[in-house]
């Protein structure tokens, strides 16, 4: 088979598409169905677009774009830079959760503490 490979419709309408969807709360699939076709003369069903984000959503549950997008709230604060390499982990070591195996004595006494106490 000679020619190109299929390429969606909706490419050209992608970033819109993906501003519609990030919204809060996020437009329907039949709105956006709706505008395409009002705006653009695009004539696509809802399952369409759900099946176009669904593909370049790269296997997330919850069906979104990954990607940036310049959206039309202003963006925020970029974080602060990090150190390359590995986090700073703040992990201190505690007696209290060091599970350790008892020794016979002591598991035998608090058995029989436990039982007269009716546990």
């Amino acid at each position: 088979m000679t020619g190109k490979p299929h390429q969606s419709s909706l490419i050209p309408h992608e970033n819109e598409i993906i501003n519609l969807r990030c919204r809060k709360p996020p437009v329907p699939y039949t709105q956006i169905a709706e505008l395409l076709r009002e705006k653009y003369d695009l004539t696509v069903q809802a399952p369409a677009i759900f099946k176009f984000i669904k593909v370049r959503s790269r296997g997330r549950k919850v069906y979104s774009y990954g990607r940036n997008v310049k959206s039309e709230k202003p963006a925020k604060a970029p974080a602060p830079a990090r150190a390359q390499g590995n986090p700073d982990w703040n992990f201190k070591y505690s007696e209290r959760y060091n599970l350790t195996r008892l020794p016979p004595e002591v598991a035998a006494a608090r058995r029989k503490k436990l039982e007269e106490e009716g546990h």
